[in-house]
């Protein structure tokens, strides 16, 4: 797994160090995005004549990616700017207010944006600014490629993206960039194996190399466990995850314990064993919540699998509990999304049990998050299990409301 890595890593790092070309188009699919993700991070790490700018920002409309990457760019920019002048250094030149009007067409404020980064080169003569622009998940893979295509056009003999470079994410089902793109000059493809095949031999070939750290080794075991189960080899899985499982509590390491554990859990859920998976779960709190720390994103994975699985026996009275837990885990995470989840799935459970008004109150909660985070789709949720409560309960003032508030909302997302 480490040389596939070292491989992407070692593509990214020539692209960059590279004089010529000036977008490299990266072909993959949705799902095999966070390690390539991963490797621009390492590939900005190291870089020492470049500039990175990553965003990984989703793709739905060029507005809103456009508008994605301004914001988090003048975020960057003015966190810098502050640390800068904290230290009585000079500080960046100020970022353009014009790059923030949403009138102007979106590839515009993407190339003056990326523009203006070349200000921030310490050394304009001998660096570079690669912008990474590498939605991890696009909606439309056409509009997306009239996007990035309209941004890195440029005509000789003056280019207007001079000292500027482009790597850029093709989504690999339809590969639209490509097809857009793939005639043009200084353009590179770039189609990593990321198959499920080409993972499970460099997995393979490294759990087997004894040349290797035996903590890599095993750590590379897990993952190979978890694609196990993904494709539902269940029985390989387990046998896995219980070598492991003797390892990490022999050496006392509750963290990975609990991580093994939880795994097994969801391995037998998978299975239809509740009973084990309940143990499982169950048992993998205690190593969690004594672990150094503790870490939180084990726990609440824990307490959300028991929260699932109490569900699924329609054990209202547990599930409401963890899914509690699991939804203030969530805000100690910074996770929105999980947060508004558990609180739609937390009234269920005490609607289920009969505390209607209390489900009501915690699905205003959810309401009321997901729609200061701009969650449409969450709060469309939330908002149409309160009108079939105030329709239920008759009462007409408080169904009105909703309903206004639902006419209010964009349009539901479209999956395709």
């Amino acid at each position: 797994m480490q040389k596939l890595f070292d491989d992407i890593k070692r593509t990214f790092v020539e692209f960059a160090a590279q004089r010529d070309d000036v977008t490299l188009i990266v072909q993959c699919a949705d799902g095999h995005t966070p390690p390539l993700g991963k490797a621009l991070e390492e590939t900005e790490d190291g870089a020492t004549s470049e500039m990175f700018w990553i965003f990984t920002d989703d793709f739905t409309t060029a507005q809103e990616y456009a508008s994605a990457v301004i914001n988090g760019f003048a975020a960057k920019h003015a966190a810098a700017c502050l640390a800068m002048e904290q230290r009585g250094m000079a500080p960046w030149p100020a970022f353009p207010e014009r790059l923030l009007d949403e009138t102007v067409v979106p590839h515009i404020r993407l190339r003056d944006l990326t523009a203006f980064s070349r200000e921030l080169l310490p050394f304009p003569d001998g660096m570079l600014a690669v912008w990474a622009l590498f939605p991890f998940s696009i909606a439309d893979g056409r509009a997306w490629a009239e996007l990035v295509a309209s941004v890195v056009h440029h005509d000789f003999p003056m280019p207007w993206c001079h000292h500027l470079r482009f790597i850029v994410r093709d989504d690999e089902p339809g590969r639209p960039l490509s097809l857009r793109l793939g005639g043009w000059p200084r353009v590179q493809l770039y189609a990593p194996d990321l198959s499920d095949e080409a993972m499970q031999r460099a997995m393979d070939g490294e759990v087997d190399d004894e040349s290797k750290p035996i903590e890599q080794r095993l750590q590379t075991l897990f993952l190979l466990g978890n694609m196990d189960h993904a494709n539902r080899r269940h029985a390989d899985a387990l046998a896995k995850y219980d070598l492991l499982l003797k390892y990490y509590t022999r050496v006392r390491n509750p963290t990975m314990a609990a991580l093994v554990l939880n795994a097994m859990g969801e391995t037998h859920a998978a299975l239809g064993n509740t009973e084990m998976a309940s143990q499982c779960f169950e048992v993998a709190w205690e190593p969690a919540s004594q672990a150094p720390g503790p870490p939180v994103p084990v726990l609440m994975n824990i307490v959300l699998n028991l929260g699932n699985l109490r569900m699924s026996q329609e054990r209202w009275d547990e599930a409401e509990v963890y899914y509690n837990v699991g939804q203030q885990f969530a805000t100690l995470q910074r996770a929105p999304l999980t947060k508004v989840q558990c609180l739609e799935t937390l009234g269920v459970c005490q609607y289920m049990q009969g505390k209607t008004e209390l489900a009501a109150t915690t699905w205003q909660a959810g309401a009321h998050v997901a729609g200061a985070l701009d969650l449409h789709d969450q709060r469309r949720s939330l908002l149409e299990r309160l009108r079939a409560h105030y329709q239920q309960i008759q009462d007409g003032k408080r169904y009105w409301e909703v309903e206004n508030d639902l006419s209010a909302l964009p349009r539901a997302t479209v999956s395709n």
